[in-house]
């Protein structure tokens, strides 16, 4: 697959394809399987793999036709049959579609009748007052609609996790403070641990639902109020992150959460098995379609077991077959926080860490880990990093640090990748590290079979226990890099062949693997490690955020190193090297 051409684009162009349908007047099934075929592909394994191994029509709602369009959309970024719908229609008309309170009539009635095909001919529709006799514009209505533009061009971007995470969490603390809103939880992808997210949807409860909506749309970091009502309300924060808030009484709390966590894809699957049941799955309650009652549930957990089936965890609603393991019982046992006991990545000031390697000891021993790793950088890049002669002064004072804080700290570093695959240092360097993470931070633009055979020839090293970071991905507000290519199959194949353990690094910008790789991988019987690549002290909660992608991926204690005792993480160690005649040393 060329670079860039990601999942995700290709899930944005498949739901573009399903707007335009809609807006053709196409029948709903037609379009709506656009959009169930964009929500699979957006968490299914890279569909270059899939495509190559013919295995692309078994994602849910991918049949013969949108395969084909899918394969067009993968070798050239387009097909012939979104083209066509594009030259029905002005280049930007979608983006109207975006404002919220606008549905496919009122854009058409706008094209049509006033010639709107974007969001800034919309505004200066607004502005000259083109709209003030509009049919179902009154004055209210033209307010909503301005507030509405305002949150759509928020919503022209998608927001990282670790920026979004944080202030839902700023946000539940304040209404905890300022109210007395219960259960109070961030919803939607925040909650499903997507990587990136278009808002933030927070749930909860209380007796005094419009208090707490008044509270809501009041809080200091608001830049504009886009709605407010008895019971749900919505702002906009500097930069144009949306929060809506909705609240409701106790009793429905499990309905509405289980609705507004989703994913899409899962809802709709959810709804369509309960159909089958006679009965209908809403925010309001299972209502029964034979006898009209209608079962309000009070937990997620009653909504679940009203239709027959286990608890789903957040993170594996993905509309990827969690329903049939749920009402099979063969849902894995996602990985919890507290299974982990220790963090092999972590930097202190001795590389580019902003504490010492004393605060970064005492952290991980406050942390409740039973071990860790110190694992600053080779010197390769510039002046800051570690060279032989330095690590070995810190493993002695690692050792000495660790045990004063009753914590075993081992010795490790994250040594470059070289572009040939080779390691910055030589193996008698590594030999004496009780683990070797291997990375790559240079030379990212090699061709797809040259960074194979490099990140192969890492994990054929005897002495590399991880590899770090293994698609290089990196996003933020500033930048959104989804990783160089590879042949992901043959690497995760050479993971599980040599004893190598891939990482899941929890740093906001990295959560790389990514959870749909790693889900794949876990089919190789690859080991994994959930890290924390924390820079300072404070930072090694990222690790929350790796175990958040490895619950999408299904992953389960037993597949994650670290979850291990000591003894267990020494012997994954010693028996790579030993298949290899290298020595173990501790």
């Amino acid at each position: 697959m060329p670079v860039g051409r990601s999942n995700s684009e290709v899930a944005r162009i498949l739901r573009e394809i399903r707007t335009l349908m809609e807006f053709a007047g196409e029948e709903y099934f037609r379009f709506m399987a656009y959009e169930r075929a964009a929500d699979a592909v957006h968490n299914a394994a890279p569909l270059a793999d899939l495509i190559a191994a013919g295995e692309l029509t078994s994602l849910p709602g991918v049949g013969k036709t949108i395969g084909g369009r899918i394969e067009e959309i993968v070798a050239s970024g387009t097909c012939g049959y979104l083209e066509e719908l594009r030259g029905r229609y002005p280049p930007r008309l979608i983006d109207v579609l975006t404002v919220p309170g606008v549905g496919i009539k009122t854009a058409r009635m706008l094209y049509e009748q006033y010639g709107i095909g974007s969001l800034e001919e919309l505004e200066k529709a607004l502005d000259d007052g083109r709209l003030a006799s509009a049919p179902r514009f009154g004055k209210k209505s033209l307010e909503n609609l301005r507030r509405g533009l305002l949150a759509s061009k928020g919503r022209q971007r998608r927001w990282p996790l670790g920026f979004a995470r944080p202030l839902a969490d700023e946000l539940i603390a304040y209404l905890r403070e300022t109210t007395d809103a219960r259960d109070l939880l961030a919803a939607g992808s925040v909650r499903r641990a997507e990587p990136t997210v278009g808002d933030v949807d927070i749930v909860c409860t209380s007796t005094e639902a419009e208090a707490v909506i008044r509270s809501f749309v009041a809080f200091p970091r608001a830049q504009a109020v886009l709605a407010e009502g008895s019971t749900k309300g919505s702002i906009w924060l500097e930069g144009g992150l949306q929060i809506d808030l909705r609240v409701l009484p106790a009793h429905l709390y499990g309905n509405l959460l289980q609705h507004f966590t989703g994913s899409r894809e899962h809802n709709i699957q959810l709804r369509e098995f309960a159909v089958r049941k006679n009965v209908r799955v809403s925010e309001n309650g299972i209502f029964n379609l034979e006898n009209g009652e209608n079962l309000t549930c009070a937990t997620e957990d009653q909504v679940y077991a009203a239709l027959g089936m286990a608890y789903i965890p957040p993170e594996l609603r993905l509309g990827l077959g969690e329903i049939e393991a749920a009402r099979e019982g063969t849902l894995p046992r996602a990985l919890e926080l507290a299974d982990l006991r220790g963090d092999f990545h972590m930097h202190s000031t001795d590389s580019d860490g902003a504490d010492s390697l004393e605060a970064m000891i005492a952290a991980c021993a406050q942390r409740g880990y039973a071990y860790h790793a110190i694992s600053d950088h080779s010197r390769v890049r510039g002046e800051f990093g570690m060279d032989a002669a330095a690590l070995r002064l810190q493993r002695e004072r690692a050792r000495a640090l660790g045990e004063r804080h009753g914590i075993r700290t081992l010795c490790a570093s994250e040594v470059d990748i070289r572009a040939d695959g080779s390691l910055v240092f030589d193996d008698d360097v590594l030999a004496e590290l009780d683990v070797v993470i291997a990375s790559v931070h240079t030379a990212t633009n090699l061709s797809r079979d040259a960074m194979t055979a490099r990140l192969v020839r890492a994990c054929e090293n005897p002495f590399v226990t991880i590899i770090g970071h293994p698609t290089g991905r990196y996003v933020d507000l500033f930048s959104d890099f989804g990783g160089y290519e590879f042949d992901y199959d043959a690497v995760f194949a050479a993971a599980v062949r040599t004893g190598t353990a891939l990482e899941i690094d929890g740093h906001p910008n990295r959560l790389d693997l990514p959870s749909s790789l790693a889900r794949r991988a876990k089919g190789f019987g690859v080991t994994f490690s959930c890290d924390s690549d924390a820079h300072q002290s404070g930072a090694l909660a990222n690790v929350g955020y790796a175990v958040g992608q490895a619950r999408r991926a299904g992953l389960e204690a037993a597949d994650v190193l670290n979850a291990r005792p000591l003894e267990g993480v020494l012997a994954f160690v010693a028996a790579k090297r030993a298949r290899a005649g290298a020595p173990a040393k501790y």
